[in-house]
């Protein structure tokens, strides 16, 4: 893959998400009076380990939600110009599907499908599609930085256009093959699927894999930046899990300060490895 056809996959995710914080705008005047009857309305608190501990103590708060999937895309705009502006000349496989790992969290925007259903006639069969792009997205993101941690590890830099084409393939029949009630909602506005229990497990073993892959790259190449990119991708996952989760107003400053730290690091210390190179 040329550095031209990489840096489309960043330029991409800047314009997806500009034309989704443009949406969100125009819409806001419309959706933000609906949000406490549809909070209201869900069929359960969203999940997530530290969600989970919030929600002992904390109500939910409709406005979080919005907010959170706010902050998602523009966590997508701004590590897309970050990236696309650090790493425009440098060629490193790793930062391809780190990059592809941010890209994921405009898919967020997928969530006001929930709200849009008190605005406009939108079947429950378009809710279960948007919600299956969500998951898919999710998935998506959490394994290509998964990948990013092999390819720093040593897998063969030449194939990474055919690992995106299969990592795409692959990851759409899981998603589309999983059940989604059209139905019911949580209070982050995601729809109920079944085997959500299941994902965040699997999604806790990836992490500990990733970090993992980065520690034997730092073996391996002699070099104490790729612990601090471990470190880097042991704060992204559980920050972009509590921010997709958030219902309370104690989640989100935590979950944006985790991102924000982490994607400096991997960024920088990233950098930083193929300055010379």
């Amino acid at each position: 893959m040329t550095l031209v056809q990489r840096n489309l996959y960043f330029k991409i995710g800047i314009f997806i998400s500009s034309c989704s914080i443009l949406l969100l705008l125009a819409l806001a005047g419309k959706l933000l009076p609906l949000l406490p009857e549809y909070c209201e309305a869900a069929f359960t608190r969203a999940e997530g380990p530290f969600q989970h501990l919030a929600g002992r103590f904390f109500s939910s708060v409709p406005l979080v939600p919005f907010v959170s999937l706010a902050a998602a895309i523009f966590y997508t705009f701004f590590a897309s110009i970050i990236i696309l502006v650090s790493f425009e000349k440098t060629q490193t496989p790793e930062i391809l599907f780190f990059g592809l790992f941010a890209l994921s969290f405009v898919f967020e925007i997928f969530r006001i499908m929930v709200l849009l259903k008190g605005l406009y006639e939108i079947s429950s069969v378009l809710l279960i599609i948007g919600t299956r792009m969500l998951i898919f997205a999710r998935l998506f993101g959490t394994i290509s930085l998964f990948i990013s941690s092999v390819y720093a590890a040593g897998l063969d830099m030449q194939k990474q256009g055919r690992m995106v084409i299969g990592l795409v393939i692959a990851i759409l029949i899981i998603s589309f093959k999983l059940p989604v009630n059209g139905y019911l909602w949580d209070t982050s506005f995601t729809m109920v699927f079944a085997y959500s229990a299941m994902f965040r497990f699997a999604e806790l073993v990836i992490v500990v894999i990733t970090g993992i892959s980065f520690l034997i790259a730092s073996h391996d190449r002699g070099t104490a930046d790729y612990r601090f990119i471990a470190l880097g991708s042991l704060l992204v996952f559980p920050g972009r899990t509590m921010l997709f989760s958030a219902d309370t107003w104690l989640t989100p400053v935590p979950a944006l300060g985790m991102l924000v730290i982490g994607t400096w690091l991997i960024t920088a210390r990233l950098h930083k490895v193929y300055l010379w190179l």
